[in-house]
C-alpha cells in the first residue's frame, strides 16, 4: 500500500506517521506539506476553501509532481485542498482520506467519476465541541467573560439581567447529529430540558438522548439557550434571521461553534446591540481572522472565541485514528459509513475491483 499524506498546520507529520505505521507497518509512506505557516493564514485558507471549494484553494507546492512520480493508492489529508488535476495524475489512487467532518477540500465530483472512495470523520471532535459548548453556556450566563473584560479595562462591573444556573433550563439544539447527542449525554446532569429541530434524524435517536422533536418556531420561543450543531447547506444558511431573532425570548442566548453562515450577521449584531436576546456566544466567524473593526467586538453580551471548539489533545489523535479505523475495516468488510460518496450497495461493488481490497486478504 503507497500512503501520501499532506500535512498542514495541525496535522503533524509524527502524529499521523506514528498512525499510519500504527494501522499499516508494510506501507511504503511519504508526506507532502500545505504551505499556510500561522495561524491567520491557515484560518483564512480554510474559509476560502470551505466557501469556494477545493478548485479554489491554496494548492501544495510540488503535489503533482510527487503524485505522479510516487502513485499513491490513498491520500490522507484534513484542510489541505485535494483537487481534480491531483485525483487525474494519481493513476493508482482508490482512497482519500479526509480527516474531519466537512470536504469541501474535495473535489467529490471527479473522485466519484473515477470510483475513488472517499472517507470523513464525521463525530471526531464531537467531544470536544459538546465540552466546549457547555462552556459557552455557562460563561454566558454567568457574566464569566464579560466579567474578565471588565475587569481588564479596571472596571467593577455586573451584569444588566440577573445570571442564572443552567439548571432546570431548556436547551434547543438544532441539528442532532453527533455532537448534539454527546451534548445531550453531558445535560443531563443539569436536569435541562431539550428541544431539537432536525428533520431527519431518527425518532429512536431522540429517545435515547431524550429530547424532544419540535418544528423550529417552537425550538426558538420556548428555549433559554439556542444552539447551532447543523451542516451548513442551501437549506441552513441563515436558519438564523431577522425572523428567527425575534421569535427568540429576550433572555435567551445564541451559540453557534459550527458555521458562521447558519446565522445572519447583520441580523445578529442587531439583535445583541438592542437587546432582542440577552447575548450569543461564537466560536466561527464570517471572517477568520476578525478584522479589529468588526463591531462584535464592541459589544459586552458576546462571548467569542477564535475558532477553538474542536481543538484538543485527544481530537487531534482521534482524528487520525477514526480514518485508519475506517479504512481497515472496509478491506475486511467492503462496506464503511464514513465513505461519503457512495452507497453501501456502491462500495461493495467498487471493492470487488480494488487493489487495495485484493491484496488484503
Amino acid at each position: 500500500m503507497r500512503i501520501l499524506g499532506i500535512t498542514d498546520f495541525l496535522l503533524k507529520e509524527e502524529l499521523l506517521d506514528k498512525g499510519v505505521k500504527t494501522a499499516f507497518p508494510d506501507a511504503e509512506v511519504r508526506y507532502i506539506r500545505w504551505p499556510p505557516a500561522t495561524r491567520d493564514i491557515f484560518s483564512r485558507e480554510n474559509l476560502n476553501i470551505e466557501k469556494n471549494g477545493a478548485e479554489k484553494g491554496l494548492p501544495v507546492p510540488g503535489i503533482l509532481e510527487i503524485v505522479g512520480d510516487f502513485d499513491p493508492e490513498v491520500i490522507v489529508t484534513q484542510f489541505a485542498p485535494v483537487t481534480q488535476a491531483m485525483i487525474e495524475k494519481a493513476k493508482s489512487l482508490e482512497v482519500i482520506g479526509c480527516l474531519r467532518g466537512g470536504v469541501e477540500n474535495i473535489n467529490i465530483e471527479t473522485a466519484r467519476k473515477r470510483n475513488i472512495l472517499v472517507f470523513n470523520n464525521s463525530g471526531r471532535n464531537a467531544n470536544a465541541v459538546a465540552e466546549f459548548t457547555i462552556g459557552h453556556m455557562i460563561a454566558l450566563s454567568r457574566g464569566i467573560c464579560s466579567g474578565f473584560n471588565a475587569l481588564t479595562k479596571g472596571e467593577w462591573w455586573r451584569p444588566e439581567a440577573d445570571p442564572f444556573e443552567l439548571y432546570g433550563c431548556t436547551v434547543g439544539l438544532i441539528g442532532f447529529g453527533n455532537i448534539s447527542q454527546k451534548l445531550s449525554e453531558r445535560l443531563q446532569g443539569f436536569k435541562v430540558k431539550i428541544l431539537t429541530y432536525d428533520p431527519y434524524v431518527d425518532d429512536n435517536i431522540l429517545n435515547k438522548y431524550g429530547a424532544k422533536r419540535v418544528e423550529l418556531r417552537e425550538l426558538l420561543t420556548q428555549s433559554d439557550f439556542v444552539s447551532l450543531h447543523c451542516r451548513l447547506t442551501t437549506e441552513t444558511r441563515n436558519i438564523i434571521n431577522e425572523g428567527a431573532l425575534t421569535l427568540m425570548k429576550p433572555t435567551s442566548y445564541l451559540i453557534n461553534t459550527a458555521r458562521a453562515g447558519l446565522i445572519d450577521k447583520t441580523a445578529l449584531i442587531n439583535a445583541l446591540q438592542t437587546r432582542q436576546i440577552r447575548g450569543a456566544a461564537l466560536d466561527v466567524f464570517w471572517q477568520e481572522p476578525l478584522s479589529k473593526d468588526d463591531p462584535l467586538l464592541n459589544l459586552n453580551n458576546v462571548s467569542l472565541t477564535p475558532h477553538l471548539a474542536g481543538n484538543t489533545v485527544q481530537t487531534r489523535w482521534l482524528t487520525i485514528w477514526l480514518f485508519l479505523e475506517a479504512l481497515q475495516d472496509f478491506l475486511k468488510t467492503r462496506q464503511s459509513r464514513s465513505i461519503i460518496n457512495f452507497d453501501p450497495t456502491e462500495q461493495t461493488r467498487i471493492a470487488a475491483n480494488m487493489k487495495l481490497v485484493k491484496s488484503a486478504k
